[in-house]
């Protein structure tokens, strides 16, 4: 078995691509992706139904892994849903009816009916029952939102004050002009906590740089109480020389009671604020006195709603939600503490805390603001009257979806991605709707599993067509492909990965898909990958389409099916008179790519392979051929001597060293022509007896013989097609280059006896009186003319024997001629025949002949 440790590490991938902050966000998601895929897959394949509960540790685990990983680069949504998971699938999917004002308070009677006959408890004890176990899912999804806002706000960055003087002095510039009798109208006139509120000018009650010092310190404070660290923020105001603001802010703690035992004695230890909610009514009070961050402390711990809102400390939607979930979460406490108090007035014995009753009913009146619900809190924040609260990005849309609940959800599915043409946050929305369809068979799934499913397929299409837009990305597309059904994966993908050129990525690209794809399913995509590049005829050119068959060199198991596509891409050259780049293909680029293709291959593969290579090698051959022909003159470039002041002897001696000359000049040429006929004539001879026939259909007991016989093997509907569009191929091949390759033979033999003919008649001057004379000179070995290549009649008689191979049935080569060319051939022949006449007789020197 593969342990679920070793399936969650992942190596990094595509260490060779240029690392840049894009490119590595992109890998994180890919590597929890396919870790997260990897490990459920373990879950589901290796636990039983008995193992259900081990089975959903797990699924948490895994769960909380993906989330945790893409929260590195999204910290905000995914670090919300990973602690909305981590309460369970229910509370993920919560309905918002389950924070109804009705629910909220049937639990709050139920709560304290289950108290009224117990022990008495001391509030702390009260609100650490209501944040328990045993709390509603309403109730842990609120303190778990909580929990993450401040988190968000610890993540930022908190500016320390710098004050001036010793920080332990409160006001130091203040203190010191009070000292020298400094007076303004507008600021204070003794240094008291509540002397900067008896200034008409409220905005700068300091003298020097104290309004600034104490801005700087509450806007510290702030931020520690926004990140969930009052005990932070009061240890600020102690250091800074202002403990009374500690003493002020640490009024909510609640109420408890410490009993010591020590020797027998018992000693109680009264801790918190048994007057906790009318201290919230003077924080209250407070809140709407001062100004700016001070205002915002006060209403943050106030639970005052309406005023926290209005602050412009806190005008970002993240503060916003803050302030809304806390007083959420801070009236519930109240009543709970109020409904408590009152059930203990009833049976006559006064709790501390509980002598201020008609206190109590004022505060709960006063904090009675309509904001119930989570859905009635994004809906007081979008109707806020400033812009920074109502930030309607699609990332704040996603969030608060999920704070809402599971209609929210829906609704958020339906209008950014079913609905809308457009993809906004396409990779975060992809990873989001996968995530949401592993959850979709689990209770309370706002959305049917067909219709994620459905979902999840077009979006991953999408982004699957994002990352091959990038070199850079393309690699991570494989993990994401695998997610696709079959019909879809196989008509959609090779499509986008014919964008691929580079040799490395396509190896790097069959390497994943090896590795991620079940067994086969990476050579039936490249298949189609390479198919779909040769049969493009404008996107790709002949280069492209040469290397396309580069992707199936990678592994040896592919060089038969690389061979099939070399045969298809050389048939495609041949039909288009492309016979350069089809010569340069099979014998120098594919031989280099398919180092070991010797035994690959079915056999008929492998014989049009040969056929192929043959006929190239014919007409590399014949053009070499031409070539000769061209470079070489029959006719001597020997001078001759001015020879007026010549005696006999050295006239004699002359004439010798000019047929010396001559005889080396015809010999050296007619050497070049013969071997260059020669080779042209037996490469021709392998096409035109090339066993069984040139390109002609061969099967065997293991092989169909059709050069698409890959498809068969996965019942593809175009089977039938390949087959049919390959034999036409083959027999418009033959019909055009069989006759070709005959009239090449043509050219060779007539060509080269006219050629030798020439070069005889030129030296018979000097060599001899006729061509016979000058052939036993430049030949005298010679014993029958026909036999030696100097002489026409020897090619001549070749050009005669051609008749023979073309109506021989055993290579079918006359099956292939029109009824034109045929003609045409028949008409060669009786020139043929004619000639070899008119040369005999005069080489025999018979002119009756």
């Amino acid at each position: 078995k593969i342990s679920l440790h070793d399936l969650m590490t992942v190596p990094t991938v595509l260490k060779s691509v240029p690392r840049n902050a894009t490119t590595d966000e992109y890998r994180l998601h890919h590597d929890a992706f396919l870790r997260f895929v990897r490990a459920r897959n373990v879950i589901y394949h290796q636990f039983s139904q008995s193992d259900v509960k081990f089975c959903q540790k797990d699924e948490l685990a895994i769960d909380l892994d993906y989330l945790q990983t893409l929260a590195i680069d999204q910290y905000q949504i995914w670090s919300l849903l990973a602690k909305l998971r981590r309460l369970g699938v229910d509370a993920f999917w919560m309905d918002e009816i389950e924070s109804e004002r009705n629910v909220q308070q049937q639990f709050l009677f139920e709560s304290v009916s289950s108290l009224t006959g117990s022990s008495h408890r001391t509030h702390s004890q009260l609100l650490q029952d209501l944040c328990g176990e045993t709390a509603p899912t309403f109730l842990k999804r609120r303190q778990a939102i909580l929990e993450w806002l401040q988190e968000n706000f610890a993540r930022k960055d908190i500016r320390h004050p710098r004050m001036s003087f010793s920080s332990r002095i409160m006001w130091p510039e203040s203190t010191k002009s009070l000292k020298l009798g400094k007076r303004k109208a507008n600021k204070i006139r003794s240094v008291h906590p509540d002397a900067p509120l008896l200034i008409s000018e409220r905005e700068t009650p300091l003298f020097g740089t104290d309004c600034k010092s104490d801005k700087d310190l509450l806007q510290a404070c702030l931020q520690n109480i926004l990140s969930g660290r009052l005990e932070k923020a009061t240890e600020l105001c102690s250091v800074h020389g202002q403990p009374w603001r500690a003493a002020v802010w640490q009024g909510g703690e609640p109420f408890k009671i410490d009993a010591l035992d020590k020797e027998k004695q018992t000693t109680i230890i009264n801790h918190g604020n048994p007057s906790r909610i009318l201290w919230k009514s003077h924080c209250r009070k407070l809140a709407r006195a001062t100004l700016d961050e001070e205002s915002a402390i006060y209403a943050i711990l106030a639970n005052d709603t309406r005023t926290a809102l209005a602050n412009p400390c806190l005008r970002s939607w993240e503060s916003g939600l803050y302030v809304c979930i806390s007083s959420m979460i801070g009236r519930l406490e109240d009543e709970l503490i109020c409904l408590y108090n009152t059930e203990k007035r009833k049976t006559g014995f006064v709790f501390p805390g509980s002598e201020n009753e008609q206190d109590e009913i004022d505060s709960l009146l006063t904090t009675s603001e309509p904001i119930l619900t989570e859905t009635s809190i994004i809906t007081t924040l979008r109707s806020s009257p400033f812009k920074t609260m109502q930030d309607n990005t699609i990332e704040i849309e996603i969030m608060e979806a999920f704070i809402q609940g599971r209609n929210a959800v829906t609704s958020l599915l339906h209008k950014r991605w079913l609905e809308s043409s457009e993809k906004p946050l396409l990779r975060t929305m992809t990873h989001l709707i996968f995530f949401l369809y592993s959850l979709a068979d689990k209770p309370g799934s706002p959305v049917k599993v067909d219709r994620l499913k459905n979902m999840l397929e077009c979006s991953i299409l999408d982004y699957i067509r994002h990352l091959t837009e990038r070199p850079d990305l393309i690699q991570f597309s494989v993990v994401y492909a695998s997610m696709l059904p079959t019909g879809t994966l196989l008509e959609v993908y090779p499509k986008l990965l014919t964008k691929v050129q580079v040799p490395d990525e396509r190896r790097l690209l069959w390497e994943k898909m090896k590795d991620i794809f079940e067994e086969g399913m990476d050579l039936r995509i490249l298949n189609r990958v390479v198919n779909l590049m040769l049969n493009e005829k404008k996107e790709f050119n002949n280069v492209k389409k040469c290397q396309a068959i580069g992707w199936l060199c990678f592994s040896q198991h592919h060089y038969g099916e690389a061979l099939i596509f070399a045969n298809s891409l050389t048939r495609q050259l041949l039909l288009n008179d492309e016979k350069y780049v089809a010569n340069q293909f099979l014998w120098q680029y594919f031989p280099k790519m398919v180092p070991s293709n010797d035994k690959e291959g079915s056999v008929s593969t492998r014989r049009e392979h040969d056929a192929l290579q043959v006929y190239l090698e014919a007409n590399e051959a014949f053009e070499r051929w031409k070539d000769c022909m061209v470079n070489s003159t029959a006719k001597c470039k020997a001078k001759d001597i001015d020879q007026t002041n010549f005696n006999e002897i050295e006239k004699d001696i002359s004439l010798s060293m000019k047929k010396r000359r001559i005889i080396d000049e015809k010999q050296k040429a007619a050497q070049k022509i013969i071997f260059a006929a020669n080779t042209a004539q037996c490469k021709l001879d392998e096409v035109l007896t090339f066993d069984g026939g040139w390109l002609q259909e061969y099967e065997d007991e293991y092989d169909v013989g059709d050069a698409e016989n890959w498809l068969q093997e996965y019942e593809d509907d175009d089977v039938g097609d390949a087959e049919e569009r390959r034999k036409r191929e083959l027999k418009k091949l033959q019909s055009k280059l069989i006759p070709q390759i005959v009239k090449m033979a043509q050219d060779v033999y007539d060509e080269t006896a006219t050629w030798m003919k020439t070069m005889l008649e030129d030296a018979i001057p000097v060599l001899g009186n006729n061509t016979r004379e000058v052939l036993s000179v430049l030949d005298p070995n010679v014993d029958e003319v026909s036999s030696t290549p100097l002489a026409p009649l020897y090619w001549l008689c070749h050009a005669e024997a051609l008749v023979e191979k073309v109506a021989s049935e055993e290579y079918s080569v006359y099956d292939s001629f029109e009824e034109e060319y045929l003609k045409t051939f028949l008409d060669y022949m009786e020139n043929v025949t004619i000639r070899l006449l008119e040369e005999s007789a005069d080489v025999s020197g018979d002119q009756k002949l």
